[in-house]
Parts: structure tokens; sequence; C-alpha cells
């Protein structure tokens, strides 16, 4: 039997998505561990999720005491090492597969050998991203929809060598963290960027040849 989850690691805090997907995971009450290199992007991610909770006060959605006890939850760091006691560790950095495979080649050095490692993406195959981390049989695609604190969809998506436990691991803990998990194939897109980029596409190419207004689409 895999341990439980019970501390989240969100690797990435520049853009919005890794600070989103922290705010789901302290939110529903897990230790929450924000890992970035970069202190000054630590700095800005907590001062954009104090602010959206600020909003939930002011729109009566979540009271002071609550949004204090969440903060308590999250835990920024610069430290690598600090990963070593969560039992989840989902990426959300630059989509690139080098920098992925660095970042979870570092982590399987440092994390146990229960730790589920989790990512993002939405363009690169799981299978290729597990390829480097030294742990096939436990990486999953966890895949939140923009913006993460507020859409509820996660696209599952298990790698060629992910394990059965580790996947059901993994949408297990998705749905303690409040989202509503589907689960797709390893393929680059996976179910809404198939059909939202040719729509985009198809979109621009209608406004480039006049017959539509940006307005009107």
């Amino acid at each position: 039997m895999s341990k439980p989850i019970e501390t989240v690691a969100v690797c990435g805090a520049g853009g919005t998505m890794g600070a989103g997907i922290a705010i789901v995971a302290a939110r529903a009450g897990f230790r929450t561990v924000v890992f970035d290199e970069r202190p000054d992007t630590l700095d800005k991610a907590r001062k954009q999720t104090q602010g959206f909770f600020a909003k939930s006060i002011e729109k009566g959605k979540l009271t002071a005491e609550q949004v204090e006890s969440i903060m308590g939850n999250l835990i920024g760091t610069t430290r690598a090492d600090d990963l070593a006691q969560c039992d989840l560790v989902i990426e959300a950095v630059f989509e690139d597969l080098k920098v992925k495979h660095g970042l979870f080649g570092l982590l399987n050095q440092i994390c146990p050998a229960h730790t589920l490692f989790a990512s993002n993406t939405s363009t690169l195959s799981i299978t290729e991203i597990a390829a480097g981390s030294g742990r096939d049989d436990r990486v999953v695609g966890m895949h939140f929809c923009l913006p993460a604190q507020l859409m509820k969809l996660v696209e599952m998506s298990p790698g060629l060598k992910t394990g059965d436990e580790s996947f059901l691991n993994a949408w297990e803990c998705c749905v303690a963290l409040g989202q509503k998990p589907v689960k797709t194939k390893d393929n680059p897109g996976f179910i809404l960027n198939y059909f939202l980029v040719p729509f985009n596409n198809d979109a621009i190419r209608l406004v480039e040849s006049g017959v539509a207004e940006p307005a009107d689409i």
C-alpha cells in the first residue's frame, strides 16, 4: 500500500499555474511546500496568494480565520532538500523536457521511494518526462486548468510505466484536493488543448481574413 499523501510540494512559483496549484493544496488542508530557486519569485507568489484570499474574504467565501489557517499550510523554500518529506511533488516549471528531467532527477535523490512525482504539463509526454525521473512507475500527469484555484477539472494521465497503485493514489489525492479528475491518454494536449488549440487557430484565421471581428468570437 502506498503511503497516504499528507504533504504536497509544488515546484515553480513563477507562473500562475504553480501558485494556483499551491492554493488548491493548502486550501484543502494539505501541508504545502512551494519550491522555487528565486526568493523574489516566492515573495511575489505569496503576495498574489494573499491578494486572492483577501478577495475571497470580501466576497464572503472564506473567513479571516480560515484564510489564516490556509496560509499556515503554505511554506516557501529555495532549497530542494526541503522537499525530502513530501508525499507528492507537482512540477509546474518550464515546458522543457531537459528542465523537467533535471528537476525530477534531483528530487529522485532527495525524496523517499514512496513519493509520487506529477507533471502539470499540457504539451509533453508523461512517459518521456518519467524516463528522466529515476522512478518511471511513480510518475503521473496532473494537468490543472487555468486558473487552478478556480477551475475544478484536472486531466490525469498515466505514462506507459506508471503503476496502477501510483495512479490510483494520485487520483484519490486529486479528489481530496476538491478537484474533478478525468483520465486521459498520454497524448500531448490531452483533452482540452486537443479541442482548444484548433478552435483558437480557426478564430485567428477568421479575424485575419476579415470574416469576423475579435468581439464576435
